[in-house]
């Protein structure tokens, strides 16, 4: 039982952690790459990465909650 909980435990952080830098890394790469690349096309992608990186935290803490949810039925 401890070892199942600890191996959902870290399944769940694997999940939260690979989601927000996963997304926030691709959507800076993508809004930088269709930026005109001065200091604001950089300063644009440094903050569309942000957002992205809390969407996907946000995706991340719903599907880590799901699978609780499916844990305790």
């Amino acid at each position: 039982m401890a070892l199942q909980f600890a191996v959902e435990f870290l399944k769940s952080i694997a999940i939260i952690i690979a989601l927000t830098l996963g997304t926030g890394f691709a959507v800076e790469i993508v809004v930088f790459a269709l930026s005109d690349r001065d200091v604001s096309g950089a300063f644009g992608s440094g903050l569309a990465g942000i957002a992205g990186g809390v969407l996907g935290l946000v995706i991340a803490v719903v599907i880590v909650v799901r699978r609780i949810a499916d844990v305790e039925d």
